[in-house]
């Protein structure tokens, strides 16, 4: 997967002056949600997403380094704010990853998009009107992803 914006979080090894330099990256996310996944612009959530975040280094190396603590928020963005709607924290494993799930509210950005009619290519389309905004994950102020947070799906049957 396309390694995406990190953070930088320095970190003092034990009895050592150096420091190392990590990032939490995220390696997988995904809804499992019974939304239609139709709304523009990347990836479809609406109250929950699926999360994996590995620690990597300088050189894109995945880094084992258990106990560390990882903060994630979720964020509904405009062109003049972002509003957190959900938050996530979690310790690393032995592996230098966690893996959780984030819940998030209602979309409370100021710029929510629609509604847009849309519907499933077939021989007998279904249609639905979404509303929708735009949102991100972000590990302290650095953007690790985005996503399309839904906000609400109307099923409007077979006729548009």
């Amino acid at each position: 997967m396309k390694r995406m914006a990190s953070v930088l979080l320095m970190l003092a090894v034990a009895g050592v002056a150096n420091a190392t330099s990590v990032r939490p990256e995220i390696t997988a996310f995904q809804s499992k949600e019974r939304i239609t996944h139709l709304a523009p612009g990347g990836a479809n959530a609406a109250r929950e997403l699926d999360i994996t975040v590995q620690l990597f280094d300088e050189a894109g190396r995945a880094v084992r380094m258990p106990g560390l603590s990882i903060d994630l928020t979720v964020n509904d963005v405009d062109k003049v704010q972002s509003t957190v709607v959900g938050r996530l924290a979690g310790i690393t494993g032995v592996d230098g990853a966690f893996s959780g799930r984030i819940t998030f509210s209602d979309c409370r950005s100021s710029d929510i998009k629609g509604p847009i009619r849309v519907h499933r290519i077939s021989n007998h389309p279904e249609y639905w009107d979404i509303t929708y905004a735009d949102a991100a994950i972000y590990a302290g102020t650095t953007r690790l992803a985005r996503f399309v947070h839904v906000c609400k799906e109307v099923y409007r049957g077979n006729r548009p």
